[in-house]
């Protein structure tokens, strides 16, 4: 049986894809599987990926006809999954530390109820748009008891981070594909996750987030705010500081309301930073 199934889904990724998997076979862990799903990309993704699969045996290459979404090319990825711990990674995100899968798959093995553990996350700003270099880096709440007093207020998980026990995922459903809570499909499943055992974070800075000024000023940002109010209310008899989440929340939609409109981009850096905090 395999250890670890990386998962990965990309849509039209050709640009930062070959990062990211060469991020992931740089790992000094090397009983992993890499299941990447081509979601209907219409550049040369699936011409790269080929590529690079046909000289590591696992690597798994998957095509979706058409453009399904990330939701269903994630729980695609779960259902041919082998591995007895599920890891994540974007196409455009990168795994900075070499023992990231042999850090968390000790930690998992050593404690039986934890369901999800992720890292701490460096920010770096887009090589196509002249950077390339780091902005500010982070670390999540560490310990069970203070993820549950933080997750209403925010996701206190990166998703190119985490590593969870795929079982658990799998009796629950595997992601949840409604519109609900597309664009906070993973927010979604840590809070549904935190019903069956305990969080962690392990305090190193371990992935490789991308800024993109274009994303977060995305049309689905908006959707994604009024979801994650949503997944507040839906879990608020779970979680303590429901009060203190929502408003969390409501601020956060202020806030990034105001940082369209703001021109200079060191500011949005610090703002950004101070969201992640």
């Amino acid at each position: 049986m395999i250890k670890v199934s990386v998962i990965l889904p990309t849509h039209n990724g050709e640009k930062f894809i070959t990062n990211a998997i060469k991020s992931v076979q740089a790992q000094g862990f090397s009983d992993w599987e890499l299941i990447i799903i081509d979601d209907g990309s219409m550049d040369s993704t699936y011409v790269v990926v080929g590529g690079l699969a046909k000289n590591d045996s696992r690597i798994l290459l998957l095509k979706n006809e058409k453009n399904l979404g990330i939701q269903k090319s994630l729980n695609k990825g779960l259902h041919e999954a082998r591995g007895e711990f599920i890891a994540r990674i974007d196409d455009d995100d990168e795994w900075s530390d070499e023992n990231k899968l042999k850090k968390q798959v000790e930690f998992l093995d050593k404690n039986s109820d934890c369901v999800l553990v992720g890292t701490g996350t460096i920010v770096f700003d887009d090589p196509l748009a002249g950077g390339g270099k780091e902005i500010f880096k982070y670390l999540n709440p560490e310990t069970d008891e203070k993820i549950r007093n933080q997750i209403l207020g925010k996701n206190c998980f990166t998703h190119t981070s985490v590593m969870f026990r795929k079982d658990i995922v799998l009796s629950l459903g595997g992601y949840d594909e409604s519109e609900a809570t597309l664009h906070v499909e993973d927010y979604d499943l840590w809070l549904r996750l935190g019903k069956k055992g305990k969080f962690a974070n392990l305090q190193v800075h371990a992935v490789k987030w991308r800024f993109r000024e274009n994303a977060l000023s995305s049309k689905n940002r908006i959707l994604q705010f009024k979801n994650s109010f949503g997944l507040v209310l839906k879990f608020r008899k779970d979680y303590p500081g429901f009060l203190r989440g929502y408003l969390r929340s409501w601020l956060r939609l202020i806030a990034y309301c105001l940082f369209k409109f703001i021109p200079i981009l060191r500011v949005k850096y610090f703002l950004f930073s101070m969201g992640k905090r």
